[in-house]
């Protein structure tokens, strides 16, 4: 089954700005950007018409502060997600943001790897909305803010393996790995923490003749 994409309305009052996180957004896959929005005005009425997804959204816009129009949706869906892409680094707004369940909030200039982050962590909440019931595992990637984990992967490289298996479909280490440019040992360490974490199962692949080999797939 093909996962549909994240519909995502992308609020900037910088036209520059605002292409430019198009095309991260476009180049990243899983996203489908409905249009740009430079004011609060706009932003409102294009939300109430497209219903998207997800709002990357500026603080300050010139009639207003993009939180208020998370907030205003808000009162009619929680499904509405939100990742705060702003030069505001102010604590009120970055309270409102938490208050309002925003998946994320990163300050520019953003770099592309933390961008990709903040992605992946929309992906996770998106997959969550479509189940009815999740896992611990789950729960923890998503309430859990990354920190290194105790064995000492890394939070980013952990996310990615983690998005490779979103699609349900069962992989290698080694496929895996090619993937995303891992090798197949550092794709093998991650999917078996992500076993550990119950995130993933893994089981023998039958096909194979001779040393065994592990599919991973998402739990």
């Amino acid at each position: 089954m093909t996962t549909p994409p994240i519909r995502t309305l992308v609020v900037e009052d910088d036209p520059r700005i605002a292409a430019l996180h198009r095309g991260l957004l476009e180049s990243a896959g899983g996203f489908e950007v409905l249009g740009t929005a430079e004011t609060l005005r706009v932003a409102r009425a294009m939300a109430q018409t497209l219903r998207p997804d997800l709002l990357l959204l500026d603080v300050h816009l010139p009639d207003g502060r993009g939180l208020d129009l998370l907030r205003e949706l808000r009162l009619h869906s929680t499904r509405v997600d939100a990742v705060l892409l702003t030069a505001a680094s102010d604590t009120p707004s970055v309270q409102d943001a938490l208050a309002l369940g925003a998946a994320d909030y990163l300050v520019k200039p953003c770099s592309p790897e933390r961008f990709a982050l903040a992605l992946d962590r929309v992906r996770e909440r998106a997959a969550l909305w479509r189940q009815e019931a999740v896992r611990q595992g789950h729960l923890d990637a998503l309430f859990l803010r990354p920190t290194a984990p105790a064995s000492g992967l890394d939070p980013a490289t952990l996310g990615r393996v983690r998005g490779a298996l979103r699609d349900g479909l069962p992989r290698t280490a080694s496929e895996v790995g090619g993937l995303l440019g891992l090798s197949r040992v550092t794709a093998w360490r991650y999917l078996e923490h992500l076993v550990v974490e119950g995130e993933a199962a893994a089981e023998a692949d039958a096909r194979k003749v001779g040393r065994p080999v592990k599919r991973y797939r998402r739990a």
